[in-house]
């Protein structure tokens, strides 16, 4: 019997084994995938790598910094950032600078972006109540201007629900400590200290891809005797009362094998993984999953024969672009392409399963993708010498309002289980990046190694848990 069964070979689920391992504990972990990292995998492809989308490792958390550093080891990189804003046919510096912004939107919109922030900074003095939603939240800190202008569209795109139904905790998660005073205060008076995440100029990158870290990881795992195993569809979780006694997993051959375990982990969704336990959960846990949605991802990849843009990523804010968002790994490392004249890029879509975007075919992507980049003026006929296309389900959990009343339901029922823990983004149903995925993995490994109480729940995205000494 295994010590410990790991669901998910993720940033959590890697992250997990690798300190259950470093106390010679057994470990199994499974994963439905060719190949480990989750969503921060990389894949090669005609001698150039990409990634799922693009990745950056920033982190407040010295020891998941150091774990990573010492991982990635002689292959890491320190990537400057640029990024840039499309928008009206226009590139926008991101963060802001004043003298692009301002001659970017033009005299009158920079004028009625400036009232409006002022206009609400009126309101919000003389009736101040706290935010329920996205759209009330950044037009708190932005104005009502701005939110329409550089907000509204994509966050829309990406999420495919209105503004007005994201909930606030989420956008002051994403957008911590920025307002509009603080980003032109920002780009006027650079400090170096006390630097709001989102303004981040550089940041740490293994040279083979974002997924050369968990590769090494998880060889490292292997090494200490602990089984990585892919290709792995869990498919039902058995459980005696509140005890859970193994998994039935699918394999590679399509045969179906159980697995059992003392203690288990799961970076797997949170909804899929509650509702594959048998007996089935009660009704108002089950009601619970089936209320929360994850948003699908798709990444339509390119190999050019060109250098498009010098940006390590685009966000695309046009409304007449189904895109969201680019990347261009040649500027995260030049090793991730071919050759000097080559770069591989990434075209990101989101969408719901009933999305048309979501039901064209791989072929019908590659060109929209082509077509798109074409309308922005970034590819040039014929560039594209290959594509391929990775579809990615229940990728980003929407935190629409109400779905944190409907997680706690489900948390509470699985706080009564004795040897099961979820971690992870997909697992916690927790907007959050790499880094905090990692530290849930690792709070979670010293829990079942009985070293204390450690509650991935609680990792919260400045990881001020973890900088409060309780990871050691």
């Amino acid at each position: 019997m295994n010590d410990v069964v790991i669901v998910g070979a993720g940033p959590a689920g890697i992250a997990a084994a690798y300190e259950i391992v470093r106390h010679g504990v057994s470990v199994t972990v499974l994963d439905r995938l060719d190949r480990v990292g989750g969503l921060s995998r990389t894949i090669p492809h005609e001698g150039c790598l990409f990634d799922i989308g693009p990745h950056r490792f920033f982190t407040k958390n010295e020891e998941v910094r150091q774990l990573f550093a010492d991982v990635v080891a002689e292959d890491l990189v320190r990537v400057p950032r640029l990024t840039r804003i499309f928008f009206r046919n226009k590139f926008f510096n991101y963060p802001l600078t004043p003298a692009n912004a301002f001659f970017g939107v033009g005299v009158l919109d920079a004028a009625a972006i400036l009232g409006s922030y002022a206009t609400r900074r009126v309101i919000r003095a003389m009736s101040p109540r706290e935010p329920e939603s996205f759209e009330e939240w950044v037009t708190d800190q932005f104005g009502t201007r701005l939110f329409h202008l550089f907000f509204k569209c994509y966050t829309e795109k990406v999420w495919g629900i209105p503004c007005t139904r994201i909930g606030a905790d989420w956008a002051a998660q994403r957008i911590k400590g920025l307002s509009l005073t603080q980003a032109v205060w920002n780009a006027l008076f650079k400090s170096k200290h006390n630097t709001i995440k989102t303004l981040v100029d550089e940041f740490l990158f293994p040279r083979l891809g974002a997924g050369q870290f968990y590769e090494k990881v998880a060889a490292v795992v292997r090494l200490s005797g602990g089984k990585v195993r892919t290709g792995c569809e869990v498919i039902q979780v058995r459980r005696d009362g509140f005890r859970i006694r193994g998994v039935t997993l699918k394999r590679p051959d399509g045969r179906k094998e159980f697995v059992e375990g003392r203690h288990f982990l799961s970076s797997a969704p949170l909804t899929e993984i509650v509702q594959a336990m048998t007996p089935e959960p009660p009704k108002e846990v089950i009601d619970a999953c089936r209320q929360l949605r994850f948003r699908h991802h798709i990444g339509v990849h390119l190999k050019l024969r060109q250098h498009p843009f010098p940006d390590n990523w685009i966000y695309v804010h046009s409304k007449d672009l189904k895109m969201a968002r680019i990347a261009n790994y040649r500027n995260f490392s030049e090793a991730m392409a071919e050759t000097d004249g080559v770069s591989p890029l990434t075209v990101e879509y989101f969408a719901f399963p009933e999305e048309e975007t979501w039901r064209r075919s791989d072929e019908e992507l590659i060109t929209l993708a082509t077509d798109e980049l074409r309308e922005m003026g970034l590819v040039d006929a014929n560039a594209v010498t290959s594509a391929f296309v990775v579809r990615s389900e229940n990728a980003y959990p929407v935190i629409e309002i109400g779905s944190q009343q409907r997680v706690h339901t489900i948390k509470s029922w699985l706080d009564r289980l004795e040897n099961f823990l979820p971690i992870g983004r997909c697992g916690l149903f927790k907007y959050n990046n790499q880094d905090h995925a990692i530290a849930t993995g690792l709070l979670a490994a010293r829990t079942v190694l009985g070293f204390g109480k450690f509650d991935p729940w609680l990792v919260n995205i400045d990881a001020e848990y973890l900088e409060g000494g309780l990871v050691k």
